[in-house]
């Protein structure tokens, strides 16, 4: 308990300037932590894992319209076998018409089997078809031959066993050493001498009954045709697993060669082979870290035989965040300057005056009654008024303002009769007035010079008579009571510059944030906040809440933070992908601020300003009421902002355009009740100023 009390003494004794600067850079450092992790979090696991998973389902749709494509081409031969009849000599035709098909659909496999299980014709071997009697099972095994033979077109994958290879003399071609993987199971052969492959098996009819079915496959084992496309269309790592063996790949081994017949890590393999499921994450890939997507192979039975996986390098994810926590810190240390610049003026606007108060204060105290704090703006009342009162206190003297003085003529309605108020309507005092910290200098040299005064009164009145020595005292403990009064007022003032200053300055540095990531958005976010204000005073809505809207329409674009700047100053109309990438800010808005006190009530206002009212809108997809009304509100005054600001893409509209532009949409992407009173706001004139003063700003910025 000692060490805590002595602590806290010493925490007092620190000086305001300290205990801001203090306060700021912890607020810095958590703000700073909180961000990094955050844009690890969106942009390493999120963003990484949502690209490897749109890319996997591009992959999924590659392979099998491959499929299809390989189907369509082999329905094609079978046609004309039904049109001319199963013999060799259109066998042979179909043999040459199969070689001239492109690579990644050329058939390793063609031949024919009738009804009986009989290989009448193979293009691979036209001669010594007798020898396939003694692997008839092997043949029958494939599962596109036991389909096609109960007189089911069929086409999918399968894997063709060794023995139908060796009859087909392909079996060279489809060997895979098996190569032992760390974190794997491994298998029990060191080289795979099956092989997995296309099929497509049609059957074929004589004489309205069925004769046999031709049969086609395109083999996969060391074959890169698709893993390569992959690679060279969306710049990723792919390979194609048959069981848990690499048959295909583009990944690298440590001598840069393909990793081919490394296996499978046990995770992976239980959840894809095992379970049938999608896996996705980080992995290590045979000699680095990936961010990965696997999904399932099923054969034509719908059993899994292998597996699909698409994969993208870490580092480079690893280098965006790094650049992007740059960026930030950049920033932040920007922020800092400005904030040491803004405390250097508030330290004389502020501390300083309340150090000569408190000198004067204590001089005071010490029975100089003389005492004056000086200001720098001195009052001549009396010549803007052209007063001739001498008996007024205020009257030739530089350090009092008529206003203080009761009874003044400053303070008279322009009928000439007293008003209470009448002092905060005058012209001197809208002149002179100053701020809070200069009034509250004037009230310290009026309370300074009315003591003096009522103290000589009262030395003059003890000589003259002692019986209103009670009354005296009275009136001197009256004023002692003022004096505590105001020094309680000063404290308060100063915790709510304070409060007023943290949260404000906090606002500032986030909206500042995002905006400096393009320079076409600058002063957005604090030109939607102004409207936004206007727009909520407009529909009457509580004073209140006017600090909540501001804040959320500053933070409004919070979550862009997160979005690659690239996207966010692209020229052009951006693509699917990274439209959707756009659409995860107000989400990532939210999650950045809910562990921001003051903006718990912005929270439903930042998730939701992109909403439409016919539910068209994005997160959440609310619709009409459902929507808060304060996103309502910031999503008509972004939408009237964006569109009369100049982008690299196109020019700002005029204002006219831009609320015909809003009228059109009332109803279906904004509230009608909202845009009506929001264009009656801007056409009766009182935002018309404020419109073109912002958007003169907007384009000071961005030259």
């Amino acid at each position: 308990m000692g060490f805590i009390q002595q602590f806290r003494r010493e925490l007092n004794r620190l000086s305001i300037r300290t205990k801001v600067i203090v306060m700021f850079l912890a607020i810095m450092g958590v703000f700073v932590y909180r961000i990094s992790s955050s844009t690890h979090y969106y942009i390493v696991e999120l963003q990484g894992e949502d690209k490897v998973n749109e890319i996997l389902s591009f992959a999924h749709s590659y392979l099998y319209s491959s499929t299809d494509s390989f189907s369509l081409k082999t329905d094609l031969l079978a046609q004309e076998i039904n049109h001319i009849g199963p013999n060799a000599d259109t066998f042979r035709m179909v043999c040459r018409e199969a070689k001239t098909w492109d690579r990644p659909l050329r058939p390793d496999l063609v031949f024919y089997i009738d009804n009986g299980g009989n290989i009448l014709y193979s293009c691979n071997r036209t001669s010594g078809l007798s020898d396939y009697l003694g692997i008839k099972s092997s043949f029958m095994s494939l599962q596109a031959v036991q389909k096609g033979l109960k007189g089911q077109p069929v086409s999918g994958f399968d894997i063709i066993p060794a023995e139908v290879l060796q009859a087909e003399g392909l079996l060279d071609m489809v060997k895979v050493p098996v190569v032992p993987t760390p974190n794997s199971r491994g298998v029990k052969y060191p080289v795979e001498e099956r092989a997995m492959a296309m099929f497509s098996a049609k059957p074929v009819y004589v004489g309205g009954k069925m004769h046999g079915v031709f049969v086609t496959a395109r083999i996969l084992n060391n074959r890169f045709d698709i893993v390569d496309r992959l690679n060279s269309e969306y710049n990723i790592s792919a390979t194609i697993f048959m069981d848990n063996i690499r048959i295909s790949t583009t990944v690298p081994d440590k001598d840069g060669k393909r990793a081919m017949g490394t296996l499978l890590s046990t995770p992976v393999e239980d959840t894809v082979l095992g379970k049938g499921e999608k896996y996705l994450g980080r992995a290590f890939v045979v000699n680095d870290w990936y961010v990965t997507a696997y999904e399932p192979i099923r054969d034509i039975n719908n059993r899994v035989i292998g597996s699909l996986y698409v994969g993208l390098k870490e580092a480079p994810l690893l280098q965006m965040q790094h650049e992007m926590d740059n960026e930030i810190k950049i920033t932040l240390a920007v922020l800092t300057l400005v904030f040491v610049a803004a405390l250097y003026w508030l330290y004389r606007a502020i501390v300083i005056p309340l150090q000569s108060m408190s000198t004067s204060a204590i001089s005071f105290a010490r029975g100089e009654l003389e005492v004056q704090i000086p200001t720098d703006n001195p009052n001549r009342c009396w010549l803007i008024k052209q007063c001739e009162f001498p008996e007024c206190p205020a009257y030739n003297s530089p350090n009092l303002k008529c206003w203080l003085v009761p009874k003044s003529r400053c303070c008279e309605s322009d009928k000439g009769n007293h008003q209470e108020d009448a002092c905060s309507r005058c012209m001197i005092y809208r002149q002179l007035a100053g701020n809070e910290i200069e009034q509250l200098t004037d009230a310290f040299n009026y309370m300074a010079a009315s003591i003096q005064e009522y103290t000589r009164s009262l030395y003059e009145l003890n000589l003259e008579l002692e019986g209103k020595n009670g009354e005296l005292t009275d009136q001197r403990d009256e004023l002692e009571c003022q004096k505590q009064q105001l020094m309680a007022l000063n404290q308060e003032l100063e915790a709510s510059l304070k409060a007023l200053d943290d949260s404000q300055s906090i606002i500032y540095a986030l909206a500042v944030a995002v905006e400096a990531k393009d320079p076409y958005t600058r002063g957005h976010s604090e030109r939607v906040a102004e409207f936004s204000v206007r727009l909520a005073d407009a529909l009457g809505l509580y004073t209140r809440d006017f600090g909540i809207i501001r804040g959320a329409a500053l933070l409004h674009d919070i979550g862009k933070i997160g979005i690659s700047g690239s996207i966010l100053r692209k020229p052009g109309s951006l693509t699917g992908i990274e439209f959707q990438q756009v659409k995860k800010h107000p989400g990532i808005g939210e999650r950045i601020c809910l562990s921001l006190k003051f903006a718990r009530d912005m929270l439903p206002i930042i998730r939701h300003h992109h909403e439409r009212y016919d539910g068209k809108g994005y997160p959440d997809g609310l619709k009409g009421e459902k929507i808060p009304l304060m996103a309502r509100i910031v999503a008509v005054a972004d939408a009237f902002d964006a569109m009369t600001s100049d982008r690299p893409y196109r020019p700002g509209m005029t204002v006219d355009e831009a609320l015909n532009e809003l009228d059109a949409g009332a109803g279906s992407q904004w509230d009608p009740e909202l845009v009506v009173v929001f264009i009656n706001m801007i056409q009766e004139g009182g935002s018309i100023d404020f419109i073109a003063a912002a958007l003169e700003r907007s384009d000071r910025d961005i030259n």
